[in-house]
């Protein structure tokens, strides 16, 4: 099977972590080539290096783009990046043509819904096209589209989409692509890149709970009801810390810092950027926290599970699909800062009520969302895809 994977610039976080484990899980169980186009600007050349696949560099620009957190940057980006697009999405596959031979590819496969490149050579060349759907882009990044009727377009051009969540999934259909073309698959994360927490007792020794948030650093990631919660929890003589990691528009960041030092918490609340081995400080922590307005999957919350970490995290998105509440975890209500305050403060005195939400929660994600089941059931969908194209052509 020889396979074409599109994939768009982002490398900092889900998306392209999620697409690098599929390809080196794919690789390791089954006999499948894959070629991946990426950005010819992006870093994401030197990390797919390591997945053995064969890699490609294109100009390219997505059609479906967010708007920035600084408003004035939104008119230059969508002319800039518009331009971009419009000139050059021919160009693009005139270059994809001419470095690949596609008489050979079997299927191609679009790992993000922000892209249209895979479409537009799926379109061309009568390929079978998956279209992998990531997120929500409304609702959590407020996506803007330079084609009109992409629905349409996604529609017309894919034979199969393939969601992370059932709330992704719902969300798209109401938005107009066909139910019967689209598949909820969860991501897949590596449990031996995950070492988890040995010694649950370890708390005692400190004066306080450690909390943990990853991801990008956003309005839509919630940050700022942790320090609202953190603040709350202090005035009740409850201390816990938090570590957030991550980076983003640095005009956000800067109102976080604000707002914690209006508070006098800075003691309690620390930013550590952006790190690329992450899951290395997860044994540090008590707590993780997912603060999400809509999550459309939450692979960092995947990985505060395996790691053993208790997972805290808001009522929306996908998050009630990975959490059981009570269970595996704890759901609070978005945008209550009480409603947060008191799970942590749950967890935080009941030490028995914490260790059973954590290893509930290890289990859990050890029998769902592991990475060879996520490309099991992904390469289940090529074959598929080809059978059924074999089939009309047959």
């Amino acid at each position: 099977m020889n396979v074409l994977i599109i994939a768009d610039g982002d490398i900092k976080y889900g998306a392209s972590h999620s697409l690098m484990q599929l390809v080196k899980e794919l690789r390791k169980l089954y006999s499948i080539n894959i070629k991946i186009v990426v950005p010819v600007n992006s870093i994401m050349k030197s990390k797919a290096k390591n997945t053995d696949a064969d890699i490609i560099c294109i100009h390219y620009t997505p059609f479906y783009q967010g708007i920035p957190f600084e408003k004035w940057k939104y008119a230059v980006k969508f002319i800039i990046r518009g331009g971009f697009y419009w000139y050059g999405r021919i160009r693009a596959v005139k270059e994809v043509e001419r470095l690949i031979d596609l008489d050979t590819i079997d299927l191609i496969h679009s790992n993000s819904s922000r892209e249209d490149l895979g479409a537009l050579i799926a379109g061309k060349h009568n390929i079978p096209l998956i279209w992998h759907i990531r997120e929500f882009g409304d609702r959590d990044y407020k996506c803007y589209s330079y084609r009109k009727n992409y629905i349409d377009f996604m529609n017309e051009n894919a034979s199969w989409f393939i969601a992370v969540s059932d709330a992704v999934k719902n969300h798209w259909v109401k938005k107009g692509i066909a139910p019967e073309k689209i598949e909820r698959i969860y991501n897949g994360i590596s449990q031996q890149s995950i070492a988890p927490k040995t010694d649950y007792n370890v708390v005692q020794d400190r004066k306080s709970i450690r909390m943990v948030m990853m991801g990008n650093v956003s309005a839509t990631k919630g940050q700022i009801w942790a320090i609202e919660a953190i603040k709350r929890l202090q005035d009740e003589y409850i201390q816990v810390t938090l570590d957030i990691f991550g980076d983003g528009a640095r005009s956000y960041e800067k109102k976080l810092r604000r707002k914690i030092r209006e508070y006098g918490i800075e003691y309690l609340i620390k930013f550590r950027g952006y790190q690329k081995n992450v899951e290395n400080y997860l044994p540090q922590y008590d707590i993780g926290l997912m603060c999400s307005r809509d999550e459309a999957f939450g692979r960092v919350t995947v990985e505060y599970m395996m790691a053993g970490l208790c997972v805290i995290a808001s009522n929306t998105g996908a998050n009630s699909e990975l959490i059981e509440d009570g269970v595996s975890g704890l759901l609070y209500q978005y945008g209550d800062t009480s409603s947060l305050a008191n799970a942590i403060k749950r967890c935080v005195e009941d030490a028995e009520l914490r260790f059973r939400l954590s290893e509930q929660g290890r289990l859990r994600a050890g029998m769902e969302f592991t990475a060879t089941k996520n490309a099991m059931q992904i390469y289940n969908v090529y074959e598929q895809c080809i059978c059924s194209r074999s089939q009309k052509n047959g």
